[in-house]
């Protein structure tokens, strides 16, 4: 048995972040389809790829050790069942859609497996794989994720930032953000020996996981459709934008971090709380990360599913006592980009989801910015 990883996805996630944090102790193997054609094909002959870390200058990093194979060749299949026979830890980072056909394939080409392994779902979501816990033999455990590095693919890397591949016209970018929290129940320093795992009790893991959801993916969503609707195409444009920063910063400190604290945060403690909550919005708005605003409201529908950030975030005001004034903002914003991005009647849709008591002050505020476009 290796120390090996496989990798479902060969996107920015898997990229920007698995690779250079765990390359050092595991070799990896991506896992895609035709869609990565390029990428695969250059990584199963060089073995390596580079990928750029955005911290306050950006870094090039040459990720080594790594092979990659397609899912949708036949002829590759014998190769891949070698790599899964080695590997311990798999991750998936394939998108809630795809979810189900990673976790088929996998469960198919586990069975017979007695020693413990690990399924990595870095998914964003509150129990986005908890259906398949139960089709899963006791020794394979299916294991919730933070995955708070934000990573992001660049069409055009030159000048700033170096290609993956340098016959490639494509680069990845990954902000300098170290851990990968586990809940300290998957604890097995045999199959988990990177300082990159991060163990901590099950209750701070969950909060971490619900601040991740709501704070972080939370404002990523509105200040992305703040950007949306100012035809803005990046994060760092807004920085200079004063209304959209106090309105980023105002959500957060006096809404979402408040019902966070309630909630779950206090396992984190106060310092490292506010800590979090003070550097997020510089995060988003990075010089060097310069992330998209087309990523932040892609797939607008799926974030307003009842377990994804945004639903999910108005549950977490109510339920904790805070009067969602600001986050109908949010709610507004993302109805208004969902109206452009898909239609009048789906947005029309998502918004008689909302509970009776917000939606017809979110209704107005819809209307309000539509009429101000």
């Amino acid at each position: 048995m290796s120390d090996r990883i496989v990798v479902f996805g060969a996107g920015a996630l898997s990229l920007g972040f698995f690779g250079p944090e765990l390359h050092r102790e595991y070799r990896l193997t991506f896992l895609d389809t035709q869609l990565k054609e390029d990428f695969v094909a250059r990584a199963a002959k060089s073995g390596a790829y580079t990928a750029n870390i955005a911290g306050s200058v950006i870094e090039p990093v040459e990720v080594r050790g790594v092979d990659a194979f397609r899912l949708d060749r036949p002829e590759q299949d014998r190769d891949i069942r070698a790599r899964i026979a080695e590997a311990r830890i798999f991750f998936t980072a394939v998108g809630i859609r795809n979810l189900d056909a990673a976790l088929g394939y996998l469960d198919e080409r586990l069975q017979g497996r007695r020693d413990d392994l690990y399924i990595l779902c870095a998914e964003n979501g509150e129990g986005v794989a908890e259906r398949w816990r139960a089709r899963f033999p006791a020794n394979i455990r299916l294991c919730d994720t933070v995955m708070g590095r934000m990573c992001r693919l660049e069409e055009h890397p030159a000048p700033d930032y170096s290609p993956v591949d340098p016959q490639l016209p494509w680069g990845v970018v990954g902000e300098d953000l170290k851990d990968m929290p586990l809940s300290a129940e998957h604890r097995n320093p045999e199959v988990f020996h990177s300082p990159a795992f991060l163990f901590c009790s099950p209750e701070e893991f969950h909060a971490r996981e619900r601040v991740k959801l709501f704070a972080h993916n939370g404002l990523h969503f509105y200040v992305a459709a703040l950007g949306a609707l100012r035809g803005v195409e990046r994060f760092s444009d807004l920085a200079g934008d004063s209304a959209v920063v106090a309105a980023a910063r105002a959500l957060l400190d006096e809404e979402i971090a408040p019902a966070l604290w309630k909630d779950c945060a206090h396992h984190l403690g106060r310092a490292e709380f506010d800590r979090y909550i003070r550097r997020l919005p510089d995060r988003l708005f990075s010089p060097t990360l310069r992330d998209h605003v087309a990523r932040g409201i892609r797939g607008v529908a799926d974030k307003f599913a009842d377990n994804e950030r945004v639903m999910g975030g108005l549950r977490l005001l109510l339920a904790n006592g805070v009067q969602p004034r600001r986050y109908n903002d949010l709610l507004a914003a993302g109805l208004a980009v969902a109206e452009r991005q898909t239609s009048p009647q789906a947005a029309r849709d998502i918004c008689n989801r909302l509970p009776d008591e917000v939606r017809k002050d979110v209704e107005a505020r819809w209307r309000a910015l539509a009429a101000s476009r």
